[in-house]
């Protein structure tokens, strides 16, 4: 939707696949089809750039063991069975009521998407599996504007299944409408450095960043920056994993790309990297046994190790416990991007408040907090015992691994002693 005009409304059916062939002391070789009747041909090929590979370090995988399953039972909420009529009217609907809720409002975008996607693995040790995933999502816009003021807030949602998992899409579209207004006439926050305390979804961000980029061996395209186990990163009270087993999220998944069982993995405990997300590969390389985070991020890419349903575990209290004891401060409640550069973590907040003597005050914008991970995670103070997992339309782009779906989880979190404004890290 642009503004209140339906601007596309598309279907289609995307097919394709990647065959990868491990010929010994050679390598990897890989090749890719759009077409399903030339899987013969691609395995021949694939095992030809295998050969030619040459690359002289012999690969070797972790044994695991082997899975068949035949063909899921179609969902019963299958977002294909709502005719393109139908989903159309909905996307008005919503642009309806986004422009209902205040007369500054005066632009907006609305994106409605739903899929149904199936995969199939089949390797030579005998795994043969079968996997339906359907999935919806809606990401919004909203453009508002007075006295020469113009702001803009983005909010997602996203769930696994059909249309109605989408029941709570009002609620999106009046909590974007909200950030727009408050941002309409908020001051930009002065710089200096200040007690912050991040909300789930915000705390959920930077555990993605540590977790997605700081505890996996690197591969070709991935970042090197790995921690070794036994480094210190954190307070005792900081304990970060990755959970891809936890039902009905988005990234969960019974199995990995490999076919390896996906199972919960703790990264970081007491404050100490403790482990590390694992293929095939890179388990048989560090001598430790695969974490079924093996994910590939297109239908002809093959899998790296990748983050599914990052998460920090919950502490003690509230958002209350939190604000107590802050003189000023500043309350961080939507994130506009998380962002890694080398060393480097930036987060730049979408709505955000002062906090001035443990309350929650005005609307402040131009929030931004850029410091090293490491500075970050050892400025963690406390953390609260409000867990949630964040249901936004979130994705990792990550080089050569391509594009995956992830869901964060986390409670409210308090870092001390944050640089925010120009030339303050």
């Amino acid at each position: 939707m642009r503004d209140r005009v339906v601007e596309a409304a598309t279907q289609g059916v995307e097919t394709g696949g990647i065959v990868r062939c491990c010929s010994p002391r050679t390598g990897w070789g890989s090749a890719t089809l759009s077409e399903l009747d030339r899987v013969d041909s691609t395995v021949r090929q694939a095992h030809e750039f295998s050969l030619a590979t040459a690359s002289g370090v012999p690969v070797v995988l972790a044994p695991i063991a082997i899975r068949q399953s035949g063909p899921t039972s179609p969902p019963t909420d299958d977002p294909r069975d709502i005719p393109l009529p139908e989903c159309r009217q909905r996307g008005e609907s919503l642009a309806a009521a986004l422009f209902a809720t205040d007369r500054r409002i005066g632009a907006a975008r609305i994106l409605l998407r739903s899929e149904v996607t199936d995969t199939w693995l089949a390797t030579s040790e005998g795994t043969w599996l079968h996997d339906q995933r359907p999935d919806v999502s809606l990401s919004v816009l909203a453009v508002g504007s007075e006295d020469g003021n113009v702001e803009r807030a983005l909010g997602s949602f996203a769930a696994r299944g059909g249309w109605r998992a989408l029941s709570g899409a009002q609620g999106l579209i009046t909590a974007t409408s909200l950030r727009v207004m408050e941002r309409l006439h908020a001051p930009p926050v002065r710089p200096g450095r200040y007690t912050v305390v991040l909300d789930p979804a915000a705390a959920g961000a930077l555990v993605h960043r540590a977790v997605a980029h700081c505890a996996r061996p690197s591969l070709p395209g991935a970042d090197p920056d790995v921690l070794p186990m036994g480094t210190r990163v954190g307070p005792e009270f900081l304990t970060m994993g990755d959970d891809p087993t936890t039902v009905g999220l988005r990234a969960s998944a019974l199995i990995d790309d490999e076919g390896t069982v996906a199972r919960r993995t703790t990264l970081i405990q007491n404050g100490v990297v403790v482990g590390h997300l694992h293929s095939r590969e890179t388990a048989a390389a560090s001598g430790q046994a695969p974490t079924g985070h093996a994910r590939a991020g297109t239908l002809r890419g093959a899998p790296f190790p990748r983050a599914s349903n990052s998460y920090l575990a919950q502490g003690e209290g509230d958002l209350p416990d939190l604000l107590t004891g802050i003189g000023i401060g500043v309350y961080v409640s939507d994130v506009l991007a998380c962002e890694a550069v080398n060393d480097q973590v930036t987060l730049r907040a979408g709505a955000a408040r002062m906090i001035r003597q443990g309350r929650l005050a005005e609307p402040v914008k131009g929030v931004e907090i850029s410091a090293s991970l490491l500075s970050l995670l050892g400025r963690v103070d406390a953390i609260a015992g409000d867990f949630s997992w964040d249901p936004g339309n979130a994705r990792c782009e990550d080089g050569a691994a391509g594009i995956v779906p992830i869901t964060t989880g986390a409670p409210h979190l308090r870092l001390v002693d944050i640089g925010i404004g120009e030339g303050i890290s």
